[in-house]
């Protein structure tokens, strides 16, 4: 019998022997995926129904966590298995937690000709544009702590649930503000307006409460930092309105100033004590982008800054080393999620540095096993997989492919064995939780089958775990 799609169970008297078959159909994983959250994952909960999706559900009954199964989840402590509780959405919903679900909706829906998974990603994100911003500030009920309850209709309630603070890049600004172009103005200038504290220094705290006027001032990481510019020149692109290229200029000049007069850009703690590094690869990427849709001599500039970073990058790298392969816990990212950033900073510059540090992390996964001892994610999965593809684009051989579907395989051994939709949030926990990045795991599965079949195909994808 097939136990898991391209693994047959071959009983011998009492031993089970599993022999390796033809590669899954990647396709048809991440149709089923896709299908099950738009059918059975969205918000069919307390007095008003919506088309966002859930962030944990329970993988059997395809429902929200609930009695004996939610006690368990909620439960599960931070370590090992690398989730701060009070970062979790069970429940509700959080768009930043799901961004690559909607990548791989956008994605079928060019791969499968079916507009359905374009149009039902269109209609989760207009309604959470629309339904779940603060008239108080303009700042969206989403990120690393924030989240919409489906039970009562309003902001999740929760340690830190008033905070906002970016999760990742949002990097579905296009067709968030082909939906819903006020909403998104709105929260543009309220991220300049409430989430940076001084405005004459560009200093500001990744944390700043949605529902009041707090910024602060104290903890302004240039990841962030990043993150503004490009929300900022997405909304300069759409409205032409100076104030937007004012924030990306004072925030800009203020993380160029830590790092030439204050020991370097700010990577944890505050200013008073925490720590610092020389360069930083995510804001790199994130200027890059931005400098596509702002003004020539605006532009020129973020290029420069961009442009240091790379050099202080070749200079010290030293090879691929540091970074662990398979741990993605709060605070650390396992070496297959740096190298994707360094990919991404490749196809801006073409860099020679980047690419031989790509290909020298992607040596490091290609010969190694997946370490087992602690709960795996799903997203370190898929993000292995990328990591593969990209030194396959990198380089054409056929190596990197062949271990980009071991390692797919892997993870439908681990997450998918028992042929249900959505992958577990972790090998040792059962349940589905997007904090894991099932979904780019669901990515990783689809840009594969793409490369292999339809390599013609011209899509977009955007990474956005940095």
């Amino acid at each position: 019998m097939v136990f898991a799609a391209g693994v047959v169970v071959i009983t011998l008297g009492t031993g089970v022997r599993l022999v390796r078959a033809e590669s899954p159909d990647y396709l048809r994983i991440a149709c089923d995926y896709a299908d099950a959250m738009i059918a059975q994952g969205r918000d069919t909960y307390g007095s008003e129904h919506s088309p966002l999706f859930a962030e944990a559900l329970d993988r059997s009954t395809m429902r929200m966590l609930e009695g004996d199964a939610l006690k368990k989840v909620e439960a599960i402590p931070r370590e090992p298995w690398g989730v701060r509780p009070h970062d979790r959405m069970i429940s509700g919903g959080n768009p930043q937690h799901c961004e690559n679900l909607y990548q791989v909706l956008y994605a079928l829906a060019e791969l499968t000709g079916k507009s359905r998974y374009a149009e039902e990603a269109d209609r989760s994100l207009e309604f959470f544009f629309k339904h779940c911003q603060s008239p108080a500030t303009g700042l969206f009920w989403w990120g690393e702590h924030a989240g919409w309850d489906f039970h009562g209709e309003k902001p999740i309630d929760k340690p830190a649930g008033k905070t906002h603070e970016f999760y990742r890049p949002w990097v579905l600004w296009q067709q968030s503000w082909r939906l819903a172009p006020e909403a998104c103005r709105r929260f543009a200038l309220g991220l300049w307006e409430h989430q940076i504290g001084n405005h004459e220094t560009g200093d500001f705290s990744r944390h700043a409460a949605i529902d009041a006027h707090a910024p602060g001032a104290d903890a302004p990481y240039a990841r962030h930092g990043g993150f503004y510019i490009e929300t900022w020149a997405a909304a300069y692109e759409k409205t032409g309105e100076e104030v937007f290229l004012h924030a990306i200029e004072s925030v800009l000049d203020g993380l160029e100033r830590a790092r030439l007069r204050e020991g370097g850009y700010l990577i944890g703690g505050s200013k008073r004590n925490g720590g610092r590094r020389d360069h930083d690869l995510s804001l790199a990427v994130s200027l890059g982008n931005a400098a596509a849709t702002v003004p020539a001599a605006l532009a020129a500039k973020l290029r420069g800054v961009a442009t240091t970073n790379d050099e202080i990058f070749a200079k010290s790298f030293a090879g691929a080393g540091g970074a662990g392969l398979w741990s993605n816990a709060y605070g650390g990212s396992p070496l297959a999620g740096v190298a994707d950033v360094w990919m991404l900073r490749y196809r801006q510059v073409g860099s020679d540095v980047y690419r031989r540090a790509v290909v020298d992390a992607a040596d490091r996964y290609r010969t190694s096993k997946i370490n087992l001892g602690e709960p795996l994610w799903p997203g370190t999965v898929g993000s292995a997989v990328l990591l593969m593809l990209n030194a396959h684009e990198l380089t054409g051989e056929k190596k990197y492919l062949d271990a980009a579907d071991r390692f797919a395989q892997e993870g439908v051994r681990l997450f998918l064995a028992d042929g249900r939709p959505l992958p577990k949030a972790s090998h040792m926990h059962d349940h589905y939780e997007a904090v894991t990045n099932g979904d780019t795991l669901m990515l990783a599965f689809l840009r594969l089958w793409q490369v292999r079949n339809r390599p013609e195909a011209k899509l977009e994808w955007i990474g956005c775990d940095r």
